[in-house]
């Protein structure tokens, strides 16, 4: 390979996944968000990323690039989405009104791109729902218009533990080469790294957030733990990965110190002690592995679905390896 790949992004919230496809040695040269505060934070973490504030709709060029990373909004992919959208009159599948569903079919925007850009080859994240959402119409929907614009798609769930993240976190990952390229390349998911099914140890909380201040002011959201948040079990000890790193402020994962959650019957728990707080924001950050010089401003409410929403870097990394791989034995 004579000089770098280089990379394009869309819809890259605080950059994680960005972060490590250009850890990995790709030149990220171009990316976008419609939010703010990731903005600021994408903009700590990437300083030198040409990265346009804007709604994707309003965007009708991109730079050209070796690859496209998409990681476009999972609204319609969530469970709440599984329904099959019906017409009272008919049997058959019927998308309603686009526009009145819009989140919902944000990756016609990343097709658009697609089609316009004309990558090597694309990366895309999403919640493992989009394969079975509507029937699966999401994503039969989008490997028809791959198909239709000439590349191949792979698709595999990939557990963040796996890869060295402190996290119990699986996301669907999907990854595209154009046609033109040679015969020989064809993409293969890599091997877990760490934790059980690896060679390396896990790596746990206390590896991540040890030493940091218990209870940093301000930080943390301190709402009370109301009915729905006792549910289910919300802690888990210092020598275990998190539970997934979410977007609600609500509804983040207990910090590890003090004592274990108590099952008191069916979808019932309670807390033990008087050490059981939430997850700072900045907790979260270093257990999604995003570097330790991350910042983005606003309320609690608004940064955690920054990183709520974030694509833990080590996949970048992982993902990214056999293209550069590819790429380096065929010149």
């Amino acid at each position: 390979m004579s000089k770098k790949l280089t990379a394009v992004s869309l819809f890259s919230g605080c950059g994680g996944f960005d972060f490590g496809v250009q850890q990995a040695g790709v030149d990220v040269i171009w990316a976008n968000d419609i939010n703010p505060y990731s903005a600021a934070a994408y903009k700590s973490i990437l300083p030198d990323v040409e990265f346009v504030l804007d709604d994707i709709a309003n965007i009708s060029s991109f730079p050209k690039a070796d690859v496209l990373i998409g990681c476009y909004p999972c609204t319609g992919y969530s469970v709440g989405a599984r329904r099959r959208w019906r017409d009272s009159k008919a049997d058959d599948l019927r998308v309603r009104d686009m526009k009145s569903n819009e989140n919902n079919f944000l990756f016609w925007h990343f097709l658009r791109a697609l089609g316009r850009i004309k990558p090597r080859y694309a990366l895309i994240e999403n919640v493992g729902g989009m394969v079975n959402a509507c029937d699966g119409y999401f994503l039969e929907e989008q490997m028809f218009h791959f198909r239709r614009l000439r590349y191949t798609a792979v698709q595999a769930k990939l557990l963040a533990s796996d890869f060295g993240v402190a996290q119990a976190r699986e996301r669907l990952f999907m990854v595209l080469a154009h046609y033109d390229l040679k015969k020989s390349f064809k993409y293969k998911f890599p091997d877990p790294t760490h934790g059980p099914r690896g060679n390396l140890p896990a790596v746990v909380m206390r590896d991540v957030i040890w030493g940091l201040e218990e209870w940093p002011k301000g930080e943390f959201n301190e709402k009370e733990f109301h009915g729905h948040y006792l549910t289910r079990n919300r802690k888990r000890r210092w020598d275990e990965s998190s539970f997934t790193i979410v977007a609600h402020a609500d509804h983040v994962p207990l910090h590890p110190m003090g004592e274990p959650m108590k099952r008191v019957g069916k979808d019932a728990w309670i807390l033990q002690g008087d050490r059981n707080r939430r997850l700072s924001w900045y907790e979260c950050a270093l257990l999604q592995g995003l570097p330790s010089h991350i910042s983005t401003f606003g309320s609690l409410r608004q940064k955690h679905p920054v990183i709520g929403n974030a694509v833990p870097p080590a996949f970048g990394q992982i993902l990214i390896k056999p293209i550069i791989e590819f790429e380096i034995g065929s010149h």
